[in-house]
C-alpha cells in the first residue's frame, strides 16, 4: 500500500493544452498535455494577484483510451499519477509527471469533492476566496 504513495501526485486544475501524440525511439507512443491552475495571492502592495501555473503531465499509449472521454480544452479534472526522476545528456535531474488516472470534477463541481489545502497556507496574509462554485 505505501508503495502507490511513494513518487505520486494528485493535481487539481483545468486541460489547457493537448499535444500531438508522438513516438519514443523504442516504438512506445505518448502524448503530453496541460494542466492550469490559478493562484491567487495579495502582493506588497495589497494588489490581488491572479497567477497561473501550467503543469505539463505526460500520457502514455496504455492510458490513451482511459483518459479519452476527458482530454478536452476546459475539463477540470483531478489528476493521479506518478513522478519520473531521470538525468539527462548533461547529467541534470528531470522531473516528468506520468498520469496513470483522473477524476472528472466537471459532474461534481462541489466543495466537498475539491482537497482542501488550507492548513499548508496557515499565518499568511492571502486573502480567502471561494473557487469552488458555491
Amino acid at each position: 500500500m505505501l508503495k502507490e504513495y511513494i513518487n505520486s501526485f494528485s493535481l487539481v486544475g483545468n486541460i489547457s493544452y493537448i499535444g500531438d501524440i508522438q513516438e519514443q525511439k523504442n516504438g512506445t507512443k505518448y502524448r503530453y498535455f496541460q494542466l492550469a491552475q490559478n493562484n491567487k495571492y495579495k502582493d506588497k502592495d495589497g494588489n490581488l494577484v491572479d497567477e497561473p501555473s501550467f503543469i505539463n503531465i505526460k500520457l502514455f499509449e496504455s492510458q490513451f483510451k482511459n483518459f479519452e472521454k476527458v482530454l478536452e480544452v476546459g475539463k477540470y479534472l483531478n489528476i493521479f499519477g506518478k513522478i519520473k526522476v531521470f538525468k539527462d545528456s548533461d547529467n541534470k535531474n528531470n522531473i516528468i509527471l506520468i498520469a496513470n488516472n483522473y477524476r472528472d470534477l466537471n459532474k461534481q463541481k462541489q466543495y466537498t469533492e475539491i482537497f482542501d489545502y488550507d492548513w499548508l497556507n496557515e499565518g499568511d496574509d492571502r486573502e480567502e476566496s471561494n473557487d469552488y462554485g458555491l
